[in-house]
């Protein structure tokens, strides 16, 4: 909604942030501006260089509708290399999207894994369209080294939301050959949970273990274009002491809780879904039995997630950002 109505109003965003510190700033993606009416919002943000569908000299090769993420890959680097640095991109993907298909796919032999007794089900389509996603972003970190553009580059691979429905039979029955105790709470979890993954030049094998969201990534990026990626591990301040001019927090600092706009909460131990549970075994907390502090905590989280939602629906709704 709020792209749609209020694209005109000028917001505190990445890239705003991100120009302020010298970055040549660029939005991909593969589908045409009219969709989610990308052009208009992008361009009211101020995006130096803008490259939808039009923008992309190659459109041979179209999986779904959009173009496939191998030829967008492949000219993505093409024109990273045009653009002065330093520079950030924000490149969006979509052969791994419902209803994965992979239709327009010229050559299925870029669809390597066997699927088994999956083959043509939902689920079976979905597992071959991650592999093929998993084939197109592996030539374009190829193209980045090619280009002499991965070393020194901090990329950031998220998911953009959930993939299939998490009832859905298929999956559920491959989810429980890997673990037999599979319960409601791991399923409700495996639903909200999205792939994300960072490479930062110097930093090796350090995995986040606390919960964070898609918010946290403009302030995760404003830490590290600040010159902090030294002092990662130090996780100098907690969710609480810091006072970001944004939704989100640093994902390196301390995190206590996520919450997410349907008033569910995830914590390191527990999760909320109008009761809390434990995540470890999927058993329901009795608050009661749990030692004061901790029970005034959860109550916290759940003021705060109460709170959040508050504000960022006013905010939507009516447009307290304009």
């Amino acid at each position: 909604m709020s792209y749609s109505k209020y694209y005109s109003n000028k917001y505190d965003d990445i890239f705003t942030m991100l120009k302020k510190e010298g970055y040549n700033t660029s939005y991909m993606h593969g589908n045409y501006g009219y969709f989610w009416n990308r052009e208009n919002v992008y361009k009211s943000f101020g995006v130096d260089n803008l490259e939808l569908k039009d923008k992309f000299e190659d459109q041979s090769e179209n999986i779904m509708g959009y173009l496939s993420d191998e030829l967008l890959y492949r000219q993505a680097v093409e024109k990273l290399k045009t653009y002065n640095m330093p520079f950030f991109s924000y490149i969006v993907s979509a052969s791994s999207h419902t209803a994965f298909t992979l239709d327009g796919l010229e050559d299925r032999t870029k669809v390597n894994i066997d699927v088994g007794k999956y083959k043509d089900s939902f689920f079976g389509n979905y597992l071959e369209s991650m592999n093929y996603a998993d084939y197109a972003f592996g030539i374009f970190i190829e193209e980045l080294k090619k280009a002499d553009l991965y070393d020194d580059t901090i990329i950031l691979v998220y998911g953009d939301h959930n993939g299939i429905d998490m009832y859905n039979e298929e999956m559920l029955d491959f989810l429980k050959q890997t673990n037999e105790n599979l319960n409601d709470v791991d399923i409700k979890l495996n639903y909200i949970r999205v792939a994300c993954g960072i490479k930062i030049p110097g930093i090796e094998n350090l995995k986040i273990e606390k919960p964070v969201n898609k918010l946290d990534i403009k302030p995760t990026f404003k830490y590290l274009v600040e010159g902090n990626d030294e002092n990662i591990i130090k996780e100098e301040k907690s969710e609480r002491e810091r006072k970001e001019v944004s939704l989100g927090t640093n994902m390196f600092a301390r995190k206590d809780f996520v919450s997410l706009n349907n008033e569910r909460i995830v914590t390191s131990k527990y999760y909320f879904d109008e009761k809390w549970f434990n995540k470890i075994d999927g058993t329901e907390v009795i608050l009661e039995e749990l030692p004061e502090e901790e029970r005034n905590l959860l109550e916290e989280y759940y003021n705060d997630m109460k709170q959040e939602i508050e504000i960022s629906t006013s905010i939507s709704i009516n447009n307290l950002l304009k």
